[in-house]
C-alpha cells in the first residue's frame, strides 16, 4: 500500500471509529466533557452532485446552539463550507432536494468553512442561537457541504450546483444492527 493510500485509510478509519464511538455514547459528555451534553443526533453524509463525499456529523447542543462535528472523506484538498439545510431529504441528485440554507427565525445562517489538505477533513463548528429539536430544531433538518469557500448555497432542481455531499439529522444508526 502506497503511503497516500496508508494515510486516507487510516483517517479513513479514524473517522469511523469516532462516529461509531460518539454514536454509541447517549451523552456527548461521555467522550468529550467540555464539548456539549444532551443527546447525540448523527447525520450520515452521501455523494451529491457526482462527487464521492462520505462522512458524517454528529450534532448535540451547548449552551446558546447547538454543535456539530463533521468528518468527511472523498474530496481532495481545497475549501468546503457547511451549512444546515431547511429539508431532511438529500436524495436528489445535485442535492436541491434539502432546500435552501436555515437557521431558526431571527439567527444568522451559519457556514463555516473547512480547509483540507488531503483527502479527509474534520471540523467542530458552533451554531449559536440554533436548537436540537422543536419546530425551529435542527432534527430532521439536513447537514450539507458545499464545495468552494464563497458564492451562493441555493440550488435549483436538475441543474449542477456546489452540493457535495449531504445527511438528514436524526437518531444515531447503530452498525451493529441484528
Amino acid at each position: 500500500m502506497s503511503g497516500g493510500n496508508f494515510r486516507a485509510c487510516l483517517s479513513g478509519a479514524v473517522a469511523a471509529i469516532t462516529t461509531v464511538a460518539m454514536s454509541a455514547c447517549q451523552n456527548a459528555g461521555d467522550l468529550f466533557p467540555s464539548l456539549g451534553t444532551g443527546p447525540n443526533f448523527e447525520a450520515k453524509l452521501q455523494p451529491a452532485g457526482g462527487s464521492t463525499l462520505t462522512g458524517a456529523a454528529i450534532v448535540r447542543a451547548y449552551d446558546g446552539g447547538v454543535m456539530v462535528t463533521m468528518n468527511f472523506n472523498g474530496r481532495g484538498p481545497g475549501g468546503y463550507r457547511a451549512a444546515i439545510h431547511a429539508n431532511g431529504n438529500c436524495k436528489s441528485y445535485n442535492g436541491f432536494g434539502a432546500g435552501p440554507p436555515w437557521a431558526p427565525p431571527g439567527v444568522t445562517i451559519v457556514t463555516p468553512i473547512i480547509y483540507k489538505n488531503d483527502d479527509s477533513a474534520s471540523l467542530v463548528a458552533r451554531f449559536p442561537g440554533y436548537r436540537m429539536e422543536g419546530p425551529d430544531g435542527v432534527v430532521g433538518r439536513s447537514v450539507v457541504i458545499h464545495s468552494g469557500t464563497s458564492g451562493s448555497l441555493e440550488a435549483e432542481p436538475s441543474v449542477p450546483n456546489n452540493r457535495i455531499g449531504c445527511g438528514v439529522i436524526g437518531v444515531p444508526q447503530s452498525l451493529f444492527t441484528e
